[in-house]
Parts: structure tokens; C-alpha cells; sequence
């Protein structure tokens, strides 16, 4: 309760006094834990004290359009086939080292906080430790992997490289089933090798699963939750299923209204039984990023640059504006400001979901991209925003 305090009293007399009491009083939804000398509530934020999260802190209270959390595709390589993903049919671009650190130094300069480093498979990447090092500390680092190739030695470059958090994708707590996922056995041994060899490592590690229909009406989210806490990770990352990338047009492969709060109430309840039990913190985007918390921040709080360079609002919509191969990425991140002024309550791709076709080419190019930007819904502000803008 102390480190709370602490973490919240850094915010004191620089934002609204109503909003600080809805965020504290949100915090029952949260499950806080210390690792290696830092609070973390969960990885959609930078850990409590670093510089990461006062520069979070002083872009959210100076009401700021940064690009607080960016992720970047370094590579559209991966050693798996898996049908959910979202990086899908966008090509075999792939940029250089000093293009990437070019990059990440643009996104220091706009005040960026979070850095994810995602791909295809990124650890394919023999720059990858390289690239998380330009990073800090000013940013946090995220790594998210399928673990494929993440043996002890690795662990070791990436934490001495500063690495903050390894996510690692799995799809059931069944070993033959994930491996069908895959369409590689054995990669689901490969999965839990990571992890023994991140925790080995000292790193903060994390399960990421995709929580689909299919998967909450079998009981496959409890449990995934029941191995990840077997495992001991510190967080159990909970993505809600989105029609793009191999799944683009096939709108069906989204959650119903009762679907994403069946994710929102397991984030509430797991926390809240997790701050006694010590089980893994809960990260369920479609409770964080919900109209009763922040929204969806794709385009304002959120940026994603794919393996070709080609910058969009998030890593789950593919809309292009513009590529940083020809332009700098705060010109492009001005630009796409015209059409996100401000954080949406809907998620962008709930939205124009069934606007992109199955088989389209990915992204879509600024044209088309900015047309469809500018049908979405602007009259609302999500709560965790109100008494802010």
C-alpha cells in the first residue's frame, strides 16, 4: 500500500483531484506487485519508480498527444503459421538497424514511455538486444515472442541488454492443442522453455492468449489463468480477438457485447482474488482499454510501425499513414494527430471492422486509410480521460 501511495503521490497537484480519486478507487480492480524493486500494476503501463513512467506521467498531466506506447514489428519472419495472426498479408519488408534505432530515437523525442518489440517473430532479429538497449531508459521495453529460440543464453543478452517484460503467446493449456495452433509440435515445450529461461534470467515475465469466444465458452481462460499461475509468470496478458491481419473480414471472429464482458469481469474478479492468493496480475485489454477506463488510444496514446515501416494507430488496424522509410515519424505522427485528436471509447477496429475485406492488401494505403479514420465516432471521451481533457 505504501509503494500506491507513492506511485500515486507523484501526481498529485498536476491533474484533477476527481480524477485521481476515480483512478485510486479503480485500483481495486488491479492486482499491484513488486518485482525487482519496482511496482507494476500491469505491462499497459511503465513500472513505478523509472523514467518511463514520469515521462508518462508528465505527458498524461500536461493533457499531451505522445505516442506513450509504441509497438514495432521488426520482422514479418516467423517460424509458425498461426491463423489468428494480425500481421498477416502485410509483406516481407523488413528494415535495418539504423533505421529502427533512427526510429527510436524520433520516438524519445515525442515523448514516447513504452516500446513493444513484436513481429512476426522478432527474436529472428540478431540486432534485437541492440534495439532494446537505444531504448532505455527513458522508454520501457516490452518483448513480445512466441519463444521460439529463447533459451537461457538468450535470456541473459536480453535482461543485460535492460529488457522490462517478455510476453509469451500461448493458445491452450493443452500442449497438443497449441501446437495445432502453430502447426509445429513441440512449440508449445518451446513456449514454456522461455519462460523457465526469462525467469532464470531475472526478467518480469508474462502469458498472452487471445481470449476468443471458443476459448471462454470451453473454460479455456480459467484455465490458461490456472497454468499461468503454475508457471509463475507475473501477469497473464488478455487480448480480445479482432478481424484483421488473417482474420480480416471475418467479423465473426470478434467477441459479442457479452463476450468482451465476460473478459472485463474475469480482469475485475482475478485481481481482486489474485490480491490474496498471489496469482498472476490480470491485464484484459477489453476491460483497460473499455469506455469505463481509457478507451482505445490508437492514432493518440498509441502508434504501430510494421516490418515494412508503414505507421499506423495500432498493431490490430491496418491503416496506413504514411511510411517512415520516406518520411519522419513525427511528421507522420502530426499528421495522423488531424484525424485522432483525442481517445475514442470504441475500439477503432470494432468499428470499421467489416470495411476491410478478406483478402485485402495490408495496410491500407493513407488514401483510403484516412476515409475510413475519419468515419469514426469522436463524441465521447472515455471516463479515464474526462476530467483530464
Amino acid at each position: 500500500m505504501i509503494d500506491q501511495f507513492r506511485m500515486f503521490a507523484a501526481w498529485f497537484g498536476r491533474v484533477p483531484f476527481g480524477q485521481m480519486w476515480m483512478l485510486w478507487r479503480k485500483m481495486r480492480n488491479e492486482k499491484p506487485h513488486r518485482f525487482a524493486g519496482q511496482l507494476h500494476v500491469n505491462s499497459f503501463f511503465p513500472p513505478f519508480p523509472s523514467q518511463a513512467y514520469l515521462r508518462f506521467r508528465d505527458a498524461i498531466s500536461a493533457r499531451r498527444r505522445v505516442p506513450v506506447s509504441t509497438y514495432v514489428a521488426l520482422t514479418s519472419r516467423c517460424p509458425f503459421e498461426c491463423d489468428h495472426c494480425s500481421l498477416a498479408g502485410r509483406g516481407d519488408g523488413e528494415l535495418s538497424t539504423d533505421k529502427w534505432l533512427e526510429v527510436i530515437s524520433q520516438l524519445k523525442d515525442a515523448g514516447g514511455c513504452i516500446v513493444g518489440f513484436t513481429g512476426g517473430e522478432p527474436l529472428l532479429r540478431d540486432d534485437l538486444e541492440t534495439l532494446i538497449e537505444a531504448a532505455g531508459p527513458e522508454m520501457e521495453t516490452i518483448l513480445f515472442t512466441t519463444g521460439s529460440g529463447l533459451d537461457a543464453k538468450r535470456a541473459g543478452r536480453l535482461a543485460s541488454a535492460g529488457l522490462g517484460c517478455v510476453t509469451v503467446g500461448v493458445e491452450s493449456d493443452s500442449p497438443q492443442t497449441h501446437d495445432a495452433v502453430r502447426r509445429a509440435d513441440g512449440s508449445f515445450d518451446q513456449a514454456r522453455e522461455a519462460i523457465v529461461a526469462c525467469q532464470a534470467a531475472g526478467l518480469y515475465t508474462a502469458l498472452s492468449t487471445i481470449g476468443t469466444a471458443g476459448r471462454i465458452e470451453s473454460g479455456q481462460i480459467d484455465a490458461m489463468y490456472e497454468l499461468a499461475g503454475n508457471w509463475g509468470v507475473q501477469e497473464f496478458r488478455l487480448l480480445a480477438p479482432v478481424a484483421t491481419g488473417a482474420q480480416a473480414g471475418k467479423t465473426d471472429f470478434m467477441l459479442d457485447q457479452d463476450g468482451r464482458q465476460t473478459l472485463k469481469q474475469f480482469h475485475i474478479d482475478a485481481n481482486r482474488a489474485a490480491r490474496r492468493s498471489g496469482a498472476p496480475a490480470v491485464a484484459s485489454f477489453a476491460y483497460l482499454e473499455s469506455d469505463k477506463m481509457f478507451g482505445c488510444g490508437g492514432g493518440y496514446h498509441h502508434l504501430f510501425v510494421d516490418a515494412a515501416g508503414n505507421v499506423c494507430p495500432c498493431d490490430l488496424t491496418p491503416l496506413s499513414f504514411g511510411s517512415v522509410v520516406d518520411n519522419s515519424l513525427a511528421d507522420i505522427w502530426a499528421h495522423m494527430g488531424e484525424h485522432f485528436p483525442r481517445p475514442g471509447c470504441k475500439c477503432i477496429m470494432s468499428q470499421l471492422a467489416e470495411k476491410i475485406a478478406e483478402g485485402q492488401t495490408l495496410p491500407l494505403p493513407p488514401g483510403s486509410s484516412e476515409k475510413l479514420a475519419d468515419q469514426l465516432d469522436p463524441t465521447q471521451l472515455p471516463d479515464g480521460y474526462k476530467r483530464i481533457l
